[in-house]
């Protein structure tokens, strides 16, 4: 699964009215350059936590500094994994 496609199509459903200009480029981009704000960023872990099925508990640790690291740290804990794009969307809709 593109982890950076899922990153960005997350942007649309954690922050639908202000995700125009949210994008992550790469994976390594860091998360205060991916145009979304802290509460966008919250939202964001919270569906990741719910895709890779992460307690919140040890969700509530994660501190991120890129994109790469909100995976890194969801697959660490993940007790589910998502086999497709598609698969990951619809658990969060």
């Amino acid at each position: 699964m593109d982890k950076l496609e899922l990153f960005n199509r997350l942007i649309d459903v954690v922050s639908p009215v202000n995700s125009m200009g949210a994008k992550a480029e790469a994976l390594s981009d860091p998360l205060s350059e991916t145009g979304l704000d802290s509460l966008d960023l919250l939202m964001m872990a919270i569906y990741l936590s719910d895709i890779y099925g992460v307690p919140e508990e040890i969700a509530k640790t994660m501190q991120p500094l890129t994109v790469n690291d909100m995976f890194v740290f969801m697959e660490k804990h993940a007790t589910k994994t998502p086999t497709n794009l598609q698969e990951a969307l619809d658990s969060v809709k």
